[in-house]
């Protein structure tokens, strides 16, 4: 999906690369003290910056070069995305049942596993399940001990479970991303999150991360796919109010279970941004509308939030302000107590995530080339709101697993436009290399052949008559006077 480069954008833009050369320090920094032993590691930080915009430029030239030389077949690159697509999700999904059945976490699960979820999921005759204020805690809480209901109160049941969630977001993360992305950065994000050991270890993690990425990507695939249909004129006014209408309900009920579902709010800014196209049977949008939408869903979304805590009072017995004020102070005393806890998920695939980081880095250099349109202003937004960094996170949980995601997309969002972007000056390459073709051809210039091996007959050479004997003059006159009497001619 496009949208239109505005004000904003270069906001966004000065602060999304302020945030590139801040994590490209950090990784040469590191690099550097953990690979290249050397008393001053600081030099790590500086000698990145010219090794990636060489790595930039030469990617830029040899894409440049095949794509002036080669055409590659719509139906090509469809059967590679198929191909790598089905690769990464069988291979991911058998990753993760084996890190289920034959796992190898066994600290993790030593450590970890006896949670306050695990221990309030355990499945007792008589027993029900104490309220909790964070509602994905109490829904992780509800579904584990469901599963444990039949699977029985074992460890291998919640690895079951974090198992199941994780291959139902492999494919919302495709689905989400070859939307709203484009090819490329799908498949590098379907990639990464199949084979990611940071990832899979939280199979072995009995916490409700892996339940709120589901969500927090079903959340995510409407609002886009509702904001594309949208700038592509697919609905009618009234239609239109009414798909955000149930917009706002989606992501007001996500607030009420995690905070910081709020980030989902950002990408309705697609309403305003988003390339509209125009429908001869379809009215036009205007800003009107736009504004209408976007009010209704938002009224909409803060209306469910505040129905979702009206059920909570009412479930547990108590007041309705008494419920608001306790998820307010909830979350006011756990919103900075994670600052450093994404660092040691980043950490688990630190090389890869360099790359990634460093992939990402190029939309920075690519913002003056891109053009009027781009394909990534959105979800630089959603990196600014939710992964400044993978080392900094809020609320109950970290959620290093959303920040990496953010990142994976703006790596593929980089490659794509640093191999694929220029489409416009390639095939203006292509037309003047067709039309100097065309004038050597009117200029007479022949094209040289290759020489003909087999043999050929002898060329024919022109040869003028003569004769041995001359004639006089006189003797040369073939024209006889006869008298007109003499009949000899008849």
């Amino acid at each position: 999906m496009t949208y239109r480069r505005t004000w904003f954008g270069y906001v966004l833009w000065v602060i999304y690369a302020g945030l590139c050369v801040t994590m490209l320090a950090f990784i040469g920094f590191t690099l550097w003290k953990e690979y290249i032993p050397f008393p001053m590691a600081q030099a790590g930080a500086f000698f990145i910056f010219p090794l990636l915009l060489g790595v930039y430029a030469l990617l830029r030239t040899a894409s440049w070069k095949i794509r002036t030389k080669y055409n590659i077949q719509a139906h090509t690159l469809a059967m590679l995305e198929a191909f790598s697509a089905a690769s990464c999700f069988v291979f991911g999904t058998l990753y993760r049942l084996h890190a289920a059945l034959f796992s190898t976490f066994e600290l993790y699960i030593l450590e970890s596993m006896e949670t306050e979820y695990f221990e309030r999921a355990l499945v007792t005759a008589g027993d029900q399940i104490t309220p909790m204020v964070h509602g994905i805690g109490y829904l992780y809480v509800l579904c584990l001990s469901f599963v444990m209901s039949f699977l029985g109160n074992r460890m291998i049941s919640a690895m079951f479970l974090q198992a199941f969630l994780q291959i139902l977001s492999l494919v919302l993360c495709y689905l989400i991303v070859r939307k709203a992305a484009g090819r490329l950065p799908a498949c590098v994000v379907l990639a990464y999150m199949s084979f990611s050991s940071a990832y899979v270890s939280r199979i072995a993690l009995a916490d409700p991360e892996c339940l709120y990425f589901l969500l927090y990507l079903m959340g995510m695939y409407l609002a886009l796919r509702f904001v594309k249909d949208y700038c592509r004129n697919y609905y009618v006014k009234s239609f239109s109010v009414l798909v955000f209408m149930l917009l706002g309900i989606v992501l007001g009920i996500l607030i009420y279970l995690d905070i910081r579902s709020v980030t989902l709010l950002f990408l309705l800014i697609g309403i305003f941004t988003g390339k509209k196209e125009e429908d001869e049977d379809a009215p036009k949008i205007t800003a009107k509308q736009n504004i209408l939408v976007f009010g209704v869903a938002v009224l909409f979304c803060a209306l469910a939030f505040l129905a979702s805590i009206g059920v909570d009072a009412f479930g547990y017995g108590t007041a309705y302000m008494t419920e608001l004020l306790n998820w307010q102070h909830f979350y006011m005393q756990h919103t900075w107590g994670s600052v450093l806890a994404c660092m040691e998920q980043f950490m688990m695939d630190f090389p890869v995530n360099g790359l990634l980081i460093a992939a990402a880095s190029f939309l920075a250099l690519e913002f003056k080339r891109s053009g009027r349109e781009q394909n990534y202003m959105l979800w630089i937004l959603l990196c600014v709101c939710t992964a400044p960094t993978p080392m900094t996170g809020y609320g109950v949980l970290p959620y290093g697993t959303i920040a990496i995601f953010v990142w994976c997309v703006l790596a593929g969002l980089g490659l794509q436009n640093c191999i694929m972007g220029g489409s416009a000056l390639v095939l203006q390459a292509k037309i003047e290399e067709i039309n100097a073709s065309v004038q050597i051809e009117e200029t007479g210039e022949k094209p040289r052949f290759i020489e003909n091996p087999l043999p050929l007959p002898k060329k024919h050479v022109k040869r003028e008559m003569d004769y041995a004997y001359p004639v006089a003059e006189e003797d040369m006159k073939f024209d006889i006077e006869v008298d007109e009497e003499d009949d000899f001619d008849i």
